[in-house]
């Protein structure tokens, strides 16, 4: 087994690993650390193996003395999952492996004079600077100018034997230290606690103080190098974390961007764009380049929606050109606020067809330019400007306001929507329809003054929620729409009697919306249908539901009754509507006729046993043929017959039933048995016509 040293030495919370791995050696009396990884058996061809890989654990925390997960948790090793190899865990926090400094380690002179400890921190690429004391961390030494590294004698010393506490560091400017500072209290740096920045007086945008550390190192990077011309390159430039005077121009140029968040950010992105170019010739793709890609492939919303959020405000308030399709990150806030929009988005905002805002782009109407693509074949773009479409809107609407649409009308009137535009036709209700008033296409618009009186008039009458189940002698709107009325001009006819007074509703019923719920008198109504060559004034008209109440049948009986001739029907039958009777008609019918069904029902009789008991007997009826059920009747009797003749009670019907059911079943019986008869003597016949042949 390879070596252990003489004793431990207790790492600390926060040390970098090669710089614990320097303060060992130089505790034990070794030239570097080089030693340590000797002892481990790590030291390979003149070089170290690495130190935090796997397989150089256990021989490095063996001779360390320490545990494995003790040394392991120290490591920079690669995170598991995806892009495991360009991650790193920093003491718990995943970060890039390009933000890691390696190489060239840098520190603070001051942090050493009052602990010689080697803070992990340090080995980030991008802290350049120590808020604590203020000043540039150093990473050449004064005396032999060589860069530092990890393989030196002691923590605070350099391998030409220079003491780096003697230094006298440069000062840090504020806005450097202010971002180290966010950096440190992301890294979970206990230096952080005593630092002497207030970062509150920058304003920087809040949510940047909630990024975990690998968040963070990205967005530094990325928004601190918009100022130095590689945001126009369309490859980001990448960052050396090795690099001080890199790490430095960063961190500057970040917290002149983050610093009063977000006018600066936007001051910068308003001077990309050139001044003097038309909107059709300003192209995102062209202005922004790297920006827009790493904004939305790199810097997703969920993490940095702060800065998503600027960079749209910025689009909608200062960007002149057109949002293209391709521009599909952007969230729908930009396209609803943008300053062009197409033809298509402009018929769905002023809810007009494409055509018609062309042609008012083409009549100067509208603000709008007209683009010719090549791109997919020849065609032609209109974009409109949305300033002078919202103009345009806005005096349409106000054209609008008296008016009503359609659903709210249907709302308050409890109207399906061919009723009301029946209605409104037949001039009940004053109306336009788009688009040749600038409406919205295919939509109408009542005048909401006639629409607010009609319901008002209805309304006006305090009528009592009656039991209403069906027609009667009394109607409710809406069954008087579907017998009578129809839903076109004898409806807009009621409505203007009852706007008038001529027509007063008498109850209410709650099962119907709107007006279509309020109860008339039947025959008030029925003067409004359309009847032609009938006075409706002189002549009352009844439906078949009300002839078969009258008259006590079913209503399939009526139009046996219909069909036979016997009554009929008072006016041409239209579509949608009952059809008609005059009651003076079906009144003769009833004072002539009555029903065998309806006779036998007040009697309590079996109106079949009634009916052959009246057959039988020899009572003239009259039959009518039911057109749905094939071969079954309606019979009537006649009333001066019916007045002489002597019905039995039900007990005598049944006993003579019963007795004509008996002597039914006899005479069937005796024919069954005749016919059984017949059929055994048939063989018989056969075979001695058989015998007879063949004797002769």
């Amino acid at each position: 087994m390879n070596g252990r040293l003489l004793f431990r030495v207790d790492p600390v919370a926060g040390e970098s690993p090669r710089g614990y791995l320097c303060r060992t050696a130089h505790e034990h009396g070794y030239n570097g650390p080089n030693a340590i990884a000797e002892i481990a058996g790590l030291w390979v061809s003149g070089r170290v193996a690495g130190l935090d890989q796997n397989a150089a654990i256990s021989p490095i925390a063996h001779a360390l003395r320490l545990e494995p997960a003790e040394w392991r948790s120290m490591c920079y090793r690669a995170v598991k999952g995806r892009n495991r190899f360009k991650q790193r865990s920093f003491y718990g926090e995943a970060i890039s492996a390009y933000d890691l400094n390696y190489r060239w380690p840098r520190l603070c002179p001051g942090c050493l004079r009052e602990r010689p400890i080697w803070w992990a921190v340090w080995d980030l690429g991008l802290v350049a600077a120590c808020p604590r004391h203020g000043c540039v961390l150093l990473n050449q030494c004064p005396a032999c100018q060589r860069k530092t590294g990890w393989e030196r004698p002691a923590v605070y010393k350099c391998r030409c034997g220079f003491d780096f506490r003697e230094v006298s560091p440069e000062p840090a400017d504020p806005d450097m230290l202010a971002v180290t500072a966010i950096v440190y209290r992301a890294a979970g740096s206990t230096l952080a606690e005593a630092t002497g920045t207030n970062i509150n007086v920058f304003r920087f945008p809040p949510a940047l103080l909630q990024l975990n550390l690998g968040a963070l190192l990205r967005f530094i990077v990325f928004i601190g190098s918009v100022n130095d011309g590689s945001i126009l390159r369309r490859r980001q430039r990448p960052f050396r974390a090795t690099d001080l005077a890199g790490a430095i121009t960063i961190c500057r140029g970040a917290a002149s961007l983050l610093r009063d968040w977000p006018r600066p950010l936007r001051d910068t992105l308003r001077q990309m764009v050139p001044q003097s170019a038309t909107p059709a010739a300003l192209n995102f793709s062209n202005v922004f380049a790297n920006f827009y890609r790493h904004l939305f492939r790199v810097l997703p919303r969920q993490e940095f929606g702060f800065l998503h959020d600027a960079f749209e405000k910025f689009v909608i308030e200062d960007w002149k050109g057109f949002i293209r399709g391709q521009h599909r990150y952007f969230s729908a806030a930009v396209r609803r606020n943008s300053h062009w929009v197409t033809a298509n988005e402009a018929e769905r905002i002023a809810r007009v067809t494409g055509a018609r805002i062309v042609e008012l782009a083409r009549n100067g109407q509208l603000d709008a330019v007209f683009l010719k693509v090549r791109r997919g074949g020849s065609r032609t773009e209109c974009w409109i400007k949305r300033e002078s479409l919202d103009q345009w809107v806005a005096v349409r609407d106000a054209e609008l306001a008296p008016y009503m649409s359609r659903p709210e009308a249907m709302a308050a009137l409890g109207l399906t929507h061919r009723t009301i535009v029946s209605v409104a036709a037949s001039g009940a209700i004053r109306y336009v329809k788009g688009p040749e008033r600038n409406f919205p296409a295919r939509c109408f618009f009542f005048l909401r003054e006639d629409v607010i009186n009609i319901k008002a008039a209805f309304e006006h009458h305090r009528v009592p929620a009656l039991a209403y189940s069906k027609p009667g002698k009394f109607i409710a709107l809406r069954h008087a729409m579907k017998n009578y009325l129809g839903h076109s001009s004898a409806l807009a006819a009621v409505i203007c009697a009852v706007l008038d007074g001529r027509l007063v509703p008498v109850g209410c019923a709650k099962r119907f919306r709107g007006i279509t719920g309020y109860i008339f008198a039947a025959h008030d109504l029925r003067r409004y249908r359309p009847m032609a060559g009938v006075d409706a004034t002189t002549d009352d008209l009844i439906n078949y539901r009300e002839a078969a109440t009258l008259l006590g049948v079913e209503l399939r009986e009526i139009r046996g009754l219909v069909a036979g001739g016997i009554l009929h029907d008072a006016v041409e039958y239209q579509f949608g509507l009952s059809k008609l009777l005059t009651a003076a008609d079906v009144q003769r019918f009833a004072e002539n006729y009555v029903a065998i069904s309806a006779l036998a029902k007040r009697r309590r009789l079996n109106t079949i046993a009634f009916f052959r008991y009246l057959r039988e007997g020899g009572t003239p009826l009259l039959s009518v043929p039911l057109p749905e059920k094939g071969t079954r009747h309606a019979s009537f009797l006649r009333r001066d017959v019916a007045s002489h003749i002597q019905i039995p009670s039900p007990k005598a019907l049944k006993e003579a039933a019963d007795v004509r059911i008996v002597a039914e079943r006899k005479k069937r019986w005796a024919q069954f048995r005749l016919a059984k008869e017949a059929a055994l003597d048939k063989p018989m016949r056969r075979v001695r016509r058989i015998g007879a042949h063949c004797a002769e």
